[in-house]
């Protein structure tokens, strides 16, 4: 029964991020750049190039933090479902670039990525479990 109501909540619930993350998965599985995969808290864990978290998807890379920040980040999307990719994945997408921009004009890491939203939401969640 469990299992059903996650797969229920899966295909309803979290369906925008599911279908951008199985996207990236297959994009990422046909061009052999996926280095691991596990199950690991009913989500799908996938050792990539990236670090993004889409639904039932969340790739890393790198770390073990960066892992957590990404499972945080999956947990903001079961609570937010649909509403996730606006309230979440815009923010974080923003903050990113913002992130790259600082490394190309510095030549160093912006400090604050992590110390605002959702980013420091998404790693209280993660350190949680």
């Amino acid at each position: 029964m469990y299992l059903f109501i996650l797969v229920l909540r899966a295909i309803t619930w979290e369906l925008p991020q599911n279908l951008l993350g199985f996207i990236i998965f297959a994009i990422f599985f046909a061009t052999k750049r996926i280095k691991n995969i596990s199950i690991e808290y009913c989500r799908c864990f996938i050792m990539s190039p990236i670090a993004i978290s889409l639904g039932w998807f969340v790739f890393w890379h790198s770390n073990i933090t960066i892992k957590r920040h990404e499972y945080g980040h999956s947990v903001q999307s079961r609570m937010l479902g649909p509403l996730y990719l606006i309230l979440v994945g815009i923010p974080s997408l923003l903050r990113a670039l913002y992130a790259n921009y600082y490394v190309k004009t510095y030549q160093k890491n912006w400090p604050n990525y992590f110390n605002g939203y959702p980013e420091n939401w998404a790693d209280r969640l993660g350190k949680e479990n």
